[in-house]
């Protein structure tokens, strides 16, 4: 079997009030889904070269499909709210790649902070259709009572959950019964048999895992371009 093409990268400095962020463009070959795009950013801890960000990038690409993601160091969940903003801000003022429409995406904080940035700004960024939601911590461990929902109940784009059943920061039960019921929009929920909040396995890598996470998530963003079209 040849093997696939390898596809460009940029590397690119995105600005954000004193600061610049270290971004990642993966680029796609020219397909039926130019103009569509997918922010995407880490969790807490690590920075744009976490193995699922990289590999999500690299499907998507692969599928058609621009992806952006960046490197934003600070627990200051409003600061990282102005990045992934000027992140959004970025990619839609380029005049090289003409995005059109993008989903933002991140994993564990960087997913909280994905969907208050599209709670805040669907009915005023038109950019902005849809987010992806990687390992959401829904409460900090052991801590069932004190529930993040507040980013996510006044969502008004679809959105996609990927969550380990083990993962202790989102109970199956509490996702399911106090969050997904009481969703005003369109979502999808993907659990991952035996994983943890890293979608770990007995704490090891899956390379299986990591490919179906990466088709759910292609497969999604296809699917809410779709119905924009």
């Amino acid at each position: 079997m040849a093997a696939k093409a390898r596809l460009k990268t940029l590397d690119v400095r995105i600005p954000v009030e004193d600061r610049v962020l270290d971004g990642v463009i993966n680029v796609p070959s020219p397909s039926s889904w130019d103009g569509c795009a997918v922010v995407l950013t880490h969790g807490a801890g690590g920075d744009l070269h976490f193995h699922h960000l990289e590999q999500i990038a690299t499907h998507l690409a692969r599928t058609g499909i621009l992806c952006l993601r960046f490197t934003c160091k600070t627990p200051n969940f409003q600061y990282r709210l102005r990045c992934f903003e000027a992140a959004v801000s970025y990619l839609g003022a380029s005049e090289e790649f003409d995005v059109q429409k993008c989903i933002v995406a991140g994993r564990s904080m960087g997913a909280r902070v994905a969907a208050e940035l599209a709670t805040q700004s669907c009915l005023t960024n038109r950019l902005i259709f849809g987010v992806a939601c990687l390992s959401y911590p829904l409460h900090p461990p052991k801590r069932t009572s004190e529930l993040r929902v507040s980013s996510l109940l006044h969502l008004g784009i679809p959105v996609l959950f990927v969550s380990g059943t083990h993962d202790p920061m989102c109970r199956m039960d509490l996702m399911e019964g106090k969050v997904l019921t009481r969703l005003g929009t369109n979502w999808e929920m993907r659990w991952v048999e035996n994983a943890d909040h890293t979608l770990n396995i007995n704490s090891k890598s899956n390379a299986e895992v990591v490919d179906i996470m990466c088709d759910w998530v292609v497969k999604w963003c296809q699917s809410v371009f779709m119905a924009e079209r």
